[in-house]
């Protein structure tokens, strides 16, 4: 047993286990004010950011998009064809010549031959290659078949001479300013 007034008497005892209650209530209440602190901080932010966000204006604009399903290419007479698809130009151009006259001739410089061509209209561009046995002194009929559309056509040919890789972009209107509603097909045919 512990002698009264002594430092380790029963007095100081109970002393010891007050003052440690006084020293865990504020280590308790600043933990609780720090943690409070930061989850109310962070959550006051979250509510300002979801009501800004509400405000902002949100445009949506929709946008329609065409796909062609099908399409095919027929080529005779050794030559290759390479399809650059549609497109819209904003400028006229006249046709070029017919064969066997005022044609488009495959050469070493690369040729463009059309038929005539309305700007805004949609035209179908398709590049013609020769190669090492592409007929001489010939003809070729380049057309165009869409679905619900009528054929278009050019003419170009090949000369006293020809070289593999030598080209003729050939353009050709289809006569409107859209293409025929989905589903659609289209033919290149060059004979």
């Amino acid at each position: 047993m512990l002698s009264k007034g002594t430092p380790d008497s029963n007095v100081h005892c109970e002393a010891r286990v007050e003052r440690s209650k006084m020293k865990l209530g504020p280590t308790v209440s600043r933990w609780v004010r720090r943690t409070f602190t930061w989850y109310f901080s962070t959550k006051l932010i979250l509510a300002i950011l979801v009501i800004a966000v509400s405000a902002a204006t949100i445009t949506v604009t929709s946008k329609t998009y065409q796909g062609e399903v099908g399409s095919a290419v027929n080529v005779t007479n050794n030559i290759l064809v390479g399809d650059k698809g549609f497109l819209k130009p904003s400028s006229s151009t006249a046709a070029t010549g017919s064969c066997p006259s005022g044609n488009v001739t495959f050469s070493s410089t690369a040729g463009v031959a059309s038929n005539a061509i309305t700007a805004g209209d949609i035209v179908y561009d398709v590049q013609v290659n020769a190669t090492a046995s592409t007929p001489l002194r010939s003809c070729f009929t380049v057309t165009l078949s869409i679905t619900g559309s009528p054929d278009e056509s050019l003419t170009i040919a090949s000369g006293t001479s020809v070289a593999a890789g030598w080209t003729i972009d050939c353009k050709l209107d289809i006569g409107t300013t859209s293409l025929p509603a989905s589903p659609y097909t289209f033919k290149i045919t060059v004979q």
